[in-house]
């Protein structure tokens, strides 16, 4: 049976700095990354599933590429069109060590003028709807009330919710503002994907159990909190379990290392993967994105041998 996958997010216009003076097209955000990594992880898998991205595009030549570039990552347009916008813009830049800094124009976007209204939560269906703390960015507090609806109604019917919390203090009013939201969404979500920087950022620091004791007292069954280099805490109704992250001998470009985390992760859980398998599947997605430039790897690079990933699950308690 065909399991069905919706994404919901902004999908911009990314510009990547090969050299200070040149610039390559490509077309990129974070619930997007993540759609694109589910959709590979579950081909690499022998997973059936069609993963569906919605977001808000124009009637523009980049909006025209960017639906393009969808198909040819594997990942069905549920796009809404909405007249006289364009898609929003970024630009990264890479550091040596592989981290990256970003600007962004995406205040009058297309997604941003089709999230304030609540019409789009009428599109949300399937066996697992996805979104993040930077969709959330862009829906409006009206929008935020019939999405927290309709999702509590999926999940009646059956689907499961899946939220990244993704916290980028630039979107947001104030980081008690981003609190609240997310908060709104953990309450309806099935799987919670956070990291202890979001954590720290929002709520102070705090053990890993505390954090991911929060997250659950918010409402979802299954949390995981993303450490970077340390890999990911999984917590499913067992305990927490630590998962090592795949060590790589260089780091080219961490954009997307979450998302692509998240997609990974989603997929082998879609895959009926145990929770700690399904974190060391998603560390080994990062592994692979982290070692190549921009956040959409190129499509002749393998993310996943299942074999390997199951021998270096060692599950330790924090």
């Amino acid at each position: 049976m065909t399991v069905r996958v919706l994404c919901v997010g902004e999908c911009m216009v990314e510009l990547t700095h090969l050299d200070p003076g040149t610039l390559r097209l490509g077309f990129a955000g974070d619930t997007y990354n993540t759609a694109v990594y589910v959709a590979r992880v579950a081909r690499e898998l022998a997973l059936d599933a069609d993963v569906g991205y919605l977001t808000g595009v124009g009637t523009d030549d980049f909006s025209a590429a960017m639906r393009a570039a969808w198909l040819a990552d594997g990942v069905l347009d549920r796009s809404l069109i909405v007249p006289d916008h364009i898609p929003g813009l970024y630009a990264v830049r890479t550091a040596p060590d592989g981290e990256r800094s970003f600007t962004y124009w995406r205040r009058e976007s297309a997604a941003r003028a089709l999230f304030a209204d609540d019409a789009w939560c009428a599109d949300l269906d399937a066996d697992l709807v996805h979104l993040s703390g930077i969709t959330m960015q862009l829906v409006s507090p009206t929008a935020r009330e019939a999405l927290v609806g309709r999702l509590a109604e999926l999940r009646r019917a059956g689907a499961r919710v899946s939220f990244d919390t993704n916290y980028r203090p630039s979107g947001w009013a104030s980081a008690h503002e981003a609190g609240a939201a997310m908060a709104q969404i953990c309450a309806v979500a099935d799987i919670v994907l956070a990291s202890r920087e979001d954590e720290e950022q929002l709520h102070g620091r705090t053990p890993v159990e505390a954090s991911i004791a929060r997250l659950e007292a918010l409402g979802a069954g299954e949390v995981v909190l993303r450490d970077g280099p340390e890999g990911a805490y999984v917590s499913a109704g067992g305990g927490v379990r630590h998962v090592p992250a795949r060590r790589v001998d260089r780091v080219l470009d961490t954009t997307a290392a979450g998302d692509a985390f998240a997609g990974g992760y989603l997929a082998a859980r879609l895959a009926n993967e145990p929770a700690e398998s399904a974190a060391a599947l998603g560390n080994a997605v990062a592994a692979a994105v982290i070692q190549q430039p921009g956040a959409i790897t190129p499509p002749e690079i393998r993310l996943v041998e299942p074999e390997q990933v199951r021998r270096e699950i060692d599950v330790t308690t924090p």
